[in-house]
């Protein structure tokens, strides 16, 4: 069972009652899109050659490995992610 599921079956009928009623009105929709809009906007990742943050959308990306199993890294600067391919091929 999950999170949610299990804090669920620990309310008091009262507050089923009032999530009810914000679920038909869709205010809890509208709760969880605001809030990963707002995880999204501050996400902030680390440069894995030289671990400077670098804001979501920022510096350069690169996606390696096989199917199936790819990563992304994201770097600060060129050079960081010159380093990190040129180590690659070693």
């Amino acid at each position: 069972m999950n999170k949610l599921a299990r804090i669920i079956n620990e309310l008091p009928h009262e507050d089923l009652i009032l999530i009810k009623k914000d679920l038909e009105k869709g205010n809890i929709d509208r709760v969880v899109n605001k809030r990963i809009q707002e995880v999204q906007a501050n996400r902030i990742t680390l440069c894995p050659v030289c671990s400077s943050p670098v804001k979501e959308g920022e510096g350069w990306h690169i996606q390696f490995g096989p199917l199936g199993l790819r990563k992304k890294a994201t770097f600060d600067g060129l050079d960081c992610l010159e380093y990190f391919v040129a180590r690659l091929k070693k």
